[in-house]
């Protein structure tokens, strides 16, 4: 563990200030799976960074105003999650990181950040596997909804589901503004010719899906093969962190076009 720092007694009042603040999104990438992910931080209170032994480093700048020895952990929210497996954790922790200022920052700028493993999608308990999934089922195999929901009713040890007709449009919506995000970016240029400048929306879905599920992001170690690949590859892309990059599947907080404040907060645990 890199420096086996662990979080003061004070860490949770820090935390407890700042819950109503909007909280700036960035993705991780991690080696664990969501479940092992779980396994290892819940119950913890060391900075995930250290627990993990991460390669991301936010001492030398932190992400929200640049500064040096600024971003100091204080804490985790729980938000739920289902993973690529259907398992759903209710109380799934994200670390959570507040920019104490050393750099140049706008004094309405947001003052916290979080750290969302690559697999999840903001504002969904859906992992992008488990979307991915669902989108296979109705648009490669043919599934009707009716089918597809009695199949994935069984899916996974919790048995939550069916998942309903209008969250599989949603999760059609995702893959869409995807694509969408990719035909205005300078990446992917045999993803973007062809079919994703005509078809149907479902063409357009099963094409994503099928580039999607042959892709290797190359640029960690080991590499991401499929879905998940493609969105941290275009995450790191667009700049990554050091420049707030767009994410490839779903819209974290600060790319909503809500005003920074308080009464603007997303709740706890919904991002």
């Amino acid at each position: 563990m890199r420096g086996g720092r662990k979080v003061r007694d004070g860490c949770w009042q820090i935390t407890k200030i700042y819950d109503n603040l909007p909280t700036i999104q960035i993705l991780l990438y991690t080696q664990e799976r969501l479940a092992e992910y779980y396994q290892k931080v819940k119950g913890k209170s060391y900075d995930l960074v250290e627990l993990l032994d991460l390669e991301v480093d936010f001492k030398n700048h932190c992400p929200l105003c640049g500064g040096a020895d600024c971003a100091i952990f204080i804490g985790y929210y729980h938000r739920g999650v289902i993973d690529e497996n259907g398992t759903y954790f209710k109380e799934f922790p994200i670390a959570r990181y507040l920019c104490q200022g050393k750099g140049k920052r706008e004094p309405e700028a947001d003052r916290t950040f979080s750290l969302l493993p690559y697999q999840l999608v903001p504002y969904t308990k859906y992992s992008l596997p488990f979307i991915i999934k669902s989108l296979r089922g109705r648009y490669e195999e043919g599934l009707s909804i009716a089918r597809l929901q009695d199949h994935l009713a069984g899916f996974g040890q919790d048995k939550i589901l069916p998942i309903s007709a209008d969250q599989l449009t949603d999760f059609k919506q995702i893959v869409i503004e995807a694509v969408a995000k990719i035909t205005v970016s300078g990446h992917y240029q045999e993803l973007k010719e062809g079919i994703f400048l005509t078809g149907s929306d479902g063409e357009i879905v099963a094409a994503l899906i099928k580039f999607a599920s042959c892709f290797e992001c190359c640029k960690t170690d080991p590499g991401i093969r499929g879905p998940c690949g493609l969105g941290y590859d275009f995450y790191l892309n667009e700049g990554g962190f050091l420049h707030n990059a767009r994410f490839l599947f779903g819209t974290p907080y600060q790319f909503r076009g809500r005003k920074r404040s308080q009464k603007s907060a997303p709740v706890k645990g919904e991002e």
